[in-house]
């Protein structure tokens, strides 16, 4: 069974990342953001993004056989980290809004996190991801957590020309006085 698992969490993995970086090189396609419901980008795209998010846990939880053979004091900080992350991508989604979060277009929010992020929900599943593959340390957990990281990237590469042309100048400001990811010194007041 795990290995059904993770051959299907492979090739759900390589058909997301590949639907990305075709929407990158050809803007028509536009997988992310989906152009809206009932849309056949949003009857592909959201079932293989959720079901990968899910694969990733169950694999991690599936596959108990050490990759690494790391110590058990930094599996635990990688899920110290992981339920951290968890909780600061919860802030930055009430934040944003949940129709903001999945592609609509409600307003710019440059407040809170969004203030040292412009994409503080995608860092931090980054950070959840790979945490999780760290915690878990196997060697399909550590592929399939690395695509999901791949794809939340991808995501956002896809997602600021559609941003840009929605929001337009303001939006450009917003990138150039605040970092694609995280900007550590202007956390710490810096």
């Amino acid at each position: 069974m795990t290995a059904a698992l993770v051959t299907l969490a492979y090739a759900v993995a390589a058909l997301l990342i590949t639907l990305l970086i075709a929407t990158l090189i050809h803007k028509p396609l536009r997988i992310w953001p989906t152009p809206g419901e009932k849309t056949w980008q949003s009857y592909l795209f959201w079932p293989l993004f959720r079901g990968l998010n899910i694969l990733c846990f169950v694999v991690a939880l599936a596959d108990r056989t050490p990759y690494f053979g790391l110590p058990a004091w930094l599996r635990a900080l990688a899920l110290a980290v992981l339920l951290v992350s968890t909780a600061v991508f919860i802030y930055a989604f009430r934040l944003l809004g949940r129709d903001n979060s999945y592609g609509a277009s409600e307003g710019l929010v440059t407040t809170g996190i969004y203030q040292w992020s412009r994409n503080p929900q995608n860092a931090m599943l980054m950070l959840v991801y790979t945490a999780l593959a760290i915690a878990a340390d196997s060697g399909p957990a550590y592929v399939v957590c690395a695509a999901m990281v791949s794809v939340y990237f991808l995501m956002v590469l896809a997602e600021e020309p559609w941003l840009e042309g929605i929001y337009g100048e303001p939006y450009r400001a917003y990138c150039r006085s605040v970092p694609r990811f995280f900007n550590v010194a202007r956390a710490l007041g810096r």
